[in-house]
Parts: structure tokens; C-alpha cells; sequence
């Protein structure tokens, strides 16, 4: 403590160190003949802020609805240790099963906490379930505080696509010209419809089988058209 400075009803510490947190107390007493003395106290931390600014990392920037992610949130070193408070789209995460949240903190190092969000936390189904059907994302911002003097946030964003959007334009044939050239127009051509008829017999194969077919084709009809033929006496005598 480099000095103080005092009047008759405060007292002001300079350069103070966090030996100095503890219990402080005041005495006053009054003048004779009466003498009587009141002693009131409080507490008094001492808070060594942190010198760098919090740090965040995310392993994904673009995730499915079935997809889970991490983040690490990290703050310099201070006393005492900074509080890590996770948030997703407003939302504060607790700890769940689906909700992973580890905290670490040690005298003289910096404090880190991660979040690992499962597909099945009941913040993000929420989440989805009030989503647009297209490209939306996920603030994850992770909210470092102090006591009462100290509070800094970071954040960053996660892109989030529903698994039917993410099917390419291509493969549903939908990408105009290039398709239209390719399939000269014929929607039956097409990648998505064509390939649900099945495989397509090539017209020789077909042939081939035609032929071996006929002999035995023309041993069964012979004698069909033989019993359908009139004799030639019967239709004389008429």
C-alpha cells in the first residue's frame, strides 16, 4: 500500500494489493464523561481485473440440425477468478446431459470454460423448432463477470441449415440452362426422374430376344390356325 488519505468520515487506500481483502471496522467513540464507543464493519475485496480481453473459439461455423458443436471461452488472469456465464440466442445454457459445460480455475492462470451443445438439448430444439425453413444461424456468446465491477461478453455465430436444404441444386436438376441443354427438355431425362424408372434395356438386346422367340412362337400358332381353317368339301356343299 503506497499511503492513505483520511478525513473525519473517510478513509482512502492507494496502491492496494489482495492481502489487504478482508474485514475492515470503524470505532467512534464520544468525548468524557459518557465515553460511548460503536464499532461497525464490513468486508472488503480487493479485485485485480483481467489484462486481456476474453477470447473465443468454435470448432464448426456451419452445422445441420443434427449436428453438435463446441465452443471455448477464455479470460485472462484475475482475482478472483472470473465467472463464465454461456448464452445461445439469449437463451442461458445450464448444465444437462446434452448440455456439457466444464469450468476450470487456478490461482495465477488464466479461466476457461467450454460448452459442448448435442443435437437433442432441449435450448436448441427450441431453437430449430422456431426457425425459418432456410439458412438461419445461433449466437453463442459466452459472458465473463466480476463481482459487480466487472462484465465483458464475446460472441460469435454458427450457420445452420436444415438437412433438405443443403440437397444441391444440381441433383434435383433445378440449375436451368445447363440441365435444359443436357436433357434437351425432357423433364424424364432428368437426373431425379430419369434414374426412378429403373435401368434402361438397350433396343439390340430386345431384338435378339425377339428372335430366338419366333420358332417357338410359330410351333404353337400352326396348329391354331389349322383348327380355325374351314374344310374345303364343307363349304362347297353350302
Amino acid at each position: 500500500m503506497k499511503g492513505t488519505q483520511s478525513d473525519a468520515t473517510s478513509v482512502t487506500l492507494r496502491g492496494v494489493t489482495r492481502d489487504l481483502t478482508g474485514q475492515f471496522q470503524c470505532e467512534v467513540s464520544e468525548d468524557a464523561p459518557l465515553f460511548h464507543t460503536d464499532i461497525r464493519h464490513a468486508r472488503m475485496q480487493v479485485v485485480e481485473l483481467p489484462k486481456e480481453d476474453p477470447q473465443m473459439q468454435l470448432d464448426k461455423t456451419h452445422i445441420t440440425t443434427l449436428d453438435s458443436f463446441r465452443s471455448v471461452c477464455t479470460v485472462g488472469t484475475s482475482f478472483p477468478a472470473a465467472n463464465i456465464t454461456w448464452y445461445i440466442n439469449s437463451k442461458r445454457i445450464h448444465r444437462t446431459p446434452y448440455q456439457r459445460i466444464t469450468y476450470r480455475s487456478y490461482e495465477g492462470t488464466p479461466t476457461f470454460s467450454s460448452l459442448e451443445m448435442l443435437p437433442h438439448s432441449q435450448v436448441l430444439q427450441d431453437i430449430y423448432q422456431s426457425m425459418p425453413p432456410f439458412h438461419t444461424s445461433l449466437t453463442v456468446m459466452c459472458e465473463i463477470s466480476i463481482l459487480h465491477i466487472y462484465t465483458k461478453s464475446v460472441q460469435q455465430r454458427i450457420l445452420v441449415s436444415d438437412l433438405v436444404t443443403t440437397i444441391s441444386p444440381n441433383l434435383l436438376g433445378l440449375d436451368g440452362s445447363n440441365n435444359r441443354r443436357k436433357n434437351n427438355g425432357d423433364p424424364d431425362n432428368s437426373p431425379l426422374t430419369g434414374a426412378a424408372r429403373g435401368p434402361v434395356v438397350p433396343a439390340t438386346l430386345l431384338l435378339g430376344l425377339l428372335l430366338l422367340l419366333l420358332p417357338s412362337l410359330w410351333t404353337y400358332a400352326t396348329p391354331l390356325l389349322d383348327r380355325c381353317r374351314l374344310p374345303m368339301g364343307r363349304v362347297s356343299g353350302v
